[in-house]
């Protein structure tokens, strides 16, 4: 039996993000082959030159797992004809910034996600308990964090590729 017989399927999402100015970004994003949006990104006024004009960065971050786990809440719901209402998926996330740009040290680092599923329905405990745990297995953002995959870097200035010192993500 192939793999795709068993549901497998590779899915492509881009991002590309410029900046408009100071610390507002837009980016354009999609699936290949599908339609693509486009939303802007704004630190807020605590970071100089902010202006809390928009979610920032990290606002995303952490609502595209939410959105990716009750995705797959509703996938599962629908595809097993299961009776759900007023799901909801809560998560939070810390992340820690230390050091100095000045200085060449400064570093930012996620330090832990929680993530709150809640769901009512009439189906048995153990069936919903089952939903839940495919769709925390299902999302793809979820398992981004939990079991990362190597990063790939590519630099270039004007136009050219150039070599990026010695850095190490996370660390």
């Amino acid at each position: 039996m192939s793999k795709a017989d068993h549901g497998e399927r590779h899915i492509e999402v881009f991002a590309e993000a410029t900046t408009i100015e100071g610390w507002r970004k837009q980016a354009r994003a999609g699936q290949r082959d599908t339609r693509t949006f486009t939303f802007v990104a704004d630190e807020g006024e605590y970071m100089p030159g902010g202006e809390g004009t928009a979610p920032t960065p990290l606002t995303y971050f952490v609502a595209g797992m939410a959105l990716c786990v009750l995705s797959q809440v509703s996938n599962i719901a629908l595809r097993k004809k299961l009776a759900i209402r007023n799901e909801m998926v809560l998560v939070t996330a810390h992340f820690l910034e230390s050091g100095s740009i000045l200085a060449g040290t400064k570093q930012g680092e996620a330090q832990s996600f929680e993530i709150e599923m809640q769901i009512e329905s009439d189906e048995d405990e153990e069936v919903i308990a089952d939903l839940m745990g495919m769709a925390h297995r299902m999302c793809f953002a979820e398992a981004s964090i939990s079991n990362p995959e190597p990063l790939e870097f590519r630099h270039r200035l004007n136009g050219a590729t150039i070599e990026v010192g010695d850095f190490e993500v996370g660390n």
